[in-house]
């Protein structure tokens, strides 16, 4: 079957992708899925397959998820490389990429630095939580399980996974880190097998973020708390 395949050809391309050199990547990609086109009544007709779409067209997701991503500014990403070369010093002699620092600063790498949220500021003056868009608040308690209990771990789970995760998704083509701001404000003191001061202490908590303007995101914990 694979001698009966028609040849790849380079010269097919959409206008948005001819106009490149041969050895753009979308070119080089396309040469993968655009064979060669067969003449039908005196119309050259392409013999595309319909499991196969042409990554270049811009109809695509990941073509619209490939523009998105180029129109997404490298402002907050910038800034994290220059506070970790000031903060962390820089990366060793032998080191040839120069934005690497000593000390583990920033998102990178996701096996090592503190355990905030997506890597995410940790605040610990609270009042200082109105300085950003969105605040995370973990709630350790799990006093209203009925069955099984452990989800008072579940806030440092939570950030434990989150941190092999970037703020930027590619389908969706957002960057948590250049289009908002986000902080850790840590854990609500909540208080063992007292489901009523632990629900006063969660309500101040969440309360005190929202009235700053911050978007509070919590971390729980069972579903009792979100009865406050």
């Amino acid at each position: 079957l694979n001698s009966k395949r028609p040849p790849l050809r380079d010269d097919v391309f959409p206008p948005e992708v001819d106009r490149r050199g041969p050895s753009d990547p979308a070119r080089v990609a396309m040469r993968r899925f655009v064979p060669l086109s067969r003449k039908s009544g005196g119309v050259l007709r392409d013999t595309l397959r319909p499991h196969h779409p042409n990554p270049a067209a811009p109809s695509t997701k990941g073509w619209k998820a490939a523009v998105k991503e180029a129109e997404l500014p490298t402002t907050k990403f910038e800034e994290e490389l220059r506070k970790g070369l000031e903060h962390g010093l820089p990366g060793a002699s032998s080191i040839v990429d120069r934005t690497i620092p000593t000390f583990s600063r920033g998102e990178l790498p996701h096996f090592a630095g503190l355990n905030s949220f997506m890597k995410a500021p940790y605040v610990e003056d609270v009042h200082k939580v109105g300085d950003y868009d969105a605040t995370v608040i973990g709630v350790p308690f799990d006093g209203g399980c009925t069955y099984r209990s452990g989800t008072r771990f579940g806030p440092q789970g939570i950030r434990r996974i989150s941190a092999l995760y970037t703020p930027y998704n590619y389908e969706m083509g957002v960057d948590l880190r250049e289009q908002m701001t986000l902080c850790d404000a840590g854990d609500v003191f909540t208080i063992p097998a007292n489901l009523e001061k632990s629900f006063d202490q969660i309500s101040n908590a969440v309360a005190h973020v929202a009235a700053t303007g911050s978007f509070p995101i919590i971390m729980g914990g069972d579903h009792s708390i979100g009865f406050p």
